[in-house]
This record gives structure tokens, C-alpha cells and sequence, in this order.
């Protein structure tokens, strides 16, 4: 799957028919229209505000104030948005977003007050907005948060999220849901160093509306703790954590985040208490924690010898997607193998030390690229050879009839230029 295929998915195709409302009403909704598909919209005004009228898939945050905590949700600099909020905000809005260049701000004011307007912001009536929305048929009115992000498939106003992950996390994703479509149970992805679990997060909600229908749970690893808890801030938000979503397995639903290092002799290891936490090594220190853990499928990276850890993980409680992404946790990659589900995969997406030719086809396909960089040192990247050498070692410990092959591949710059490499390793059935 190109590029080009995966943005291709997530076009809403949103842009008003030329059947309806008129060349008046697209200029009044101009701020809108003038973004690039998928449009991003961030709605800020109060609650029974926003469900009596909004934007079609607009994702809401009220009041202005939840913002500190929610930065992360913001799309990257680079990409325009629109910002919905009413006049009366405006001061705190102005303050909030005064280092967010792409915001596009638009006030909406009970009446029309002269229709101010910059390169950045506007002030229409809100009436006269809605009523063009509405004629325009982009206007959507809702009961609650938790019906619009519920309604999935059923509905056609479910928040879009204003973040995307990694083309290489979509283009993995997109590729097993289309290869798995008659799925009747979820898929389940363990994603290793997880942060504040934007990709995570993407992978679970945007499963509500991709096509075909696919349900995912996920758990969500990483030491630490302040990351975590924007972690389960944006499960909490989006209706996934598991208390939530437990009345309708068919839900996509985060299963647990957990808080846990990687050792450097290849293990994770669970933290409890406070500071940077004490290490869960066996069942004795934590009991119930690690009964959890096996539960989850996580028992082949626990302390202890590797073959115990195998025979304790069945199917039932394999992944069909292991994610490291910006992560590059080389003591436990050995391990990985055994969390997979024949036809899963596990993605590996860090910074890379290039080869010689590595370095030259780079530079012909991405002139404009840092393929020289400082961050992180040359001992933390991926080095030549090395993903080679970890599919040839889970080959020789693999189950008869099963092999790892490098399905796809590609080295590819991040937001700053720095080129990483994304190889998707496959668990091939022969």
C-alpha cells in the first residue's frame, strides 16, 4: 500500500455536493472548506453549545482550559486546522494557541459584528453559519460525547482525530485489517513504548469508522509515568479503556497500560510504587500484577527462562501487531517472536545508521532529508544488518511450518527531516 493509498482512507470525502446549498453559503463556510481533506476540526465552545450544532466529525474540547492537558492531540505544525470557538473566548483562545501558527480561528458571535476577518482568524454570526451548514449538509447536532464516539459505523459524525501516526503504523494497520476482513474476533496490538499512546489511541478509535469493519484491543507499554497518564487521559476521552467498554466486546477497548522498563537482560519488567518505581521480577513481589500480565500474553517477556514463558502463551492471547515505533528495546527484541499470532507482525520504526548504499538511495529519493544526525547516538539506532540477524535468529526457534520474512522495507524522514527505517516482519504460515 503507497502513500498515496493510505491518505487516500482518510479522505471523508466531506466536500459538499455542487447539488447543494450555494456559492454564498460556500463562502460563508470558506474557513472550512479552503482545508486540505481529511478537514481537522477542534470545536471549543461549551457542551450543550456544541451538541445543539456543529462540523461534521469535529472533535470537541471544553473549556478552553482542558487544552494544557491535551496539547498532544493537536496536529502537527505543519498542518492546518480550524479552531471553533464563540467571541467570548477569544481572549483565552488567543493565549492558547498563540505558538500554534496553523490554527485557523473562527469566532462565532450571537450577532453579525462586521465580519471580521484575518489570514488567521474570522467572526461570523452563528447563525448565519450554522444555516449554511446546514444547507450544505455538513451540520450535525448530538445528544452526548459518548453517543457520538459509540455510534462507529452507525453514525457518520464521529470525531476525527486531529493527530495521525506514522505512515508506517498506518500503512501496517490498513494492511492487516484488509487482510483479515472476516474477523469475527478483535484484533489485539501490544504497542511497546507506547507515550502518551497517540498511535494507539488512532489504531482502537479509528477502527469505528475504517472500512471493512474491524474491531482492535490494545495494551499500551512504557516507563514513563507521566506519558501514562495522557495515555489513559486519551482512552478515558475516546471511550476505550476497558471499564467503559467492557458491556460490548465488540467495542475497540485499550486493555491495559501498563508501566514497565525493559531491562538490559531482555525482560519487561512491571513497576509498582512511586519515583521511577520498583521492578516486578516474579510473582511473589506483585502477584496479582503478574497474574495480569500472563493473562494479557505477556508472559514470554517476563523475567524467567524462555521456554516456560512459551508454553504459558497460547493463541487466544497472541497479538496481531507488536509495535516499536520511535523505540528500539534491542535486549528484548529476541523475545518478540513468541507474543505473534501466525499472520501477525511486528513493527520495528526507529532512527537508523545507514549504510553506504542505504545513504545514496536515500539521498535520490528524499533530497531534502537529514540522512546525518546527532539525536539519537549511533548506538541507539538500527544498525545494517541488524533486523536481518533478529529474523534469521527467530527462524531457528520457530514452530514447523511457521517463518519471519521482512514484508516490507523502507527508509523514510520523519517531521524534522531525520530518515528512520519501518520494517514490517511477518509470521508467515507455509
Amino acid at each position: 500500500m503507497s502513500i498515496g493509498d493510505v491518505d487516500a482512507v482518510f479522505d471523508s470525502h466531506s466536500e459538499p455536493s455542487e447539488s447543494v446549498g450555494s456559492d454564498a453559503d460556500r463562502n460563508i463556510l470558506a474557513p472550512y472548506l479552503a482545508l486540505e481533506e481529511p478537514r481537522l476540526v477542534l470545536d471549543l465552545r461549551p457542551d450543550s453549545a456544541f451538541h445543539r450544532a456543529h462540523l461534521v466529525n469535529s472533535y470537541h474540547i471544553s473549556p478552553v482550559s482542558e487544552l494544557r492537558s491535551r496539547y498532544s492531540y493537536l496536529p502537527p505544525r505543519n498542518t492546518p486546522f480550524l479552531v471553533v470557538a464563540d467571541l467570548s473566548q477569544q481572549d483565552q483562545v488567543v493565549e492558547a494557541f498563540a505558538q500554534v501558527p496553523s490554527a485557523k480561528i473562527l469566532y462565532l458571535a450571537a450577532e453579525a459584528s462586521g465580519s471580521i476577518a484575518t489570514t488567521s482568524q474570522h467572526v461570523l454570526s452563528r447563525s448565519t453559519f450554522f444555516s449554511s451548514a446546514e444547507r450544505l449538509r455538513l451540520l450535525r447536532t448530538s445528544g452526548s460525547h459518548q453517543t457520538r464516539v459509540a455510534a462507529g459505523d452507525h453514525g457518520d459524525d464521529v470525531p476525527r482525530l486531529l493527530f495521525r501516526p506514522s505512515y508506517a503504523v498506518r500503512r501496517t494497520v490498513l494492511g492487516l485489517e484488509s487482510d483479515m476482513p472476516s474477523r469475527n474476533s478483535a484484533l489485539r496490538v501490544l504497542d511497546l513504548g507506547c507515550g502518551a499512546a497517540r498511535d494507539l489511541a488512532w489504531i482502537l478509535h479509528g477502527s469505528r469508522t475504517r472500512s471493512p469493519p474491524c474491531s482492535w484491543a490494545g495494551i499500551g507499554v512504557d516507563s514513563w509515568k507521566a506519558a501514562l497518564s495522557r495515555a489513559e487521559q486519551i482512552a478515558l476521552d475516546l471511550w476505550l479503556s476497558q471499564e467503559v467498554s467492557a458491556h460490548s466486546p465488540s467495542f475497540p477497548r485499550c486493555e491495559k497500560l501498563l508501566w514497565a522498563k525493559c531491562s538490559d537482560d531482555g525482560y519487561l519488567e512491571p513497576l509498582i510504587g512511586s519515583g521511577k518505581g520498583k521492578s516486578v521480577r516474579t510473582d511473589a513481589d506483585d502477584p496479582l500484577l503478574w497474574k495480569q500480565c500472563q493473562q494479557l500474553g505477556l508472559s514470554p517477556l517476563l523475567p524467567g527462562p524462555v521456554e516456560s514463558a512459551a508454553s504459558t502463551n497460547d493463541d487466544e492471547t497472541k497479538f496481531d501487531l507488536v509495535l516499536c515505533v520511535r523505540f528500539h528495546p534491542r535486549a528484548l527484541l529476541p523475545r518478540l517472536a513468541q507474543l505473534v499470532r501466525a499472520g501477525g507482525i511486528v513493527l520495528l520504526s526507529h532512527f537508523v545508521t545507514l549504510s553506504d548504499e542505504q545513504r545514496e538511495a536515500v539521498g535520490l529519493v528524499h533530497p531534502n532529508s537529514s540522512a546525518e544526525y546527532d539525536s539519537p547516538p549511533h548506538e541507539g539506532r538500527i544498525q545494517p544488518g541488524e533486523i536481518e540477524g533478529l529474523v534469521e535468529a527467530w527462524n531457528q526457534s520457530e514452530l514447523p511450518g511457521r517463518s519471519w520474512v521482512i514484508e516490507s522495507d523502507v527508509l523514510e524522514p520523519i517531521e524534522d527531516g531525520r530518515i528512520i527505517r519501518s520494517v514490517a516482519l511477518r509470521k508467515h504460515v507455509q
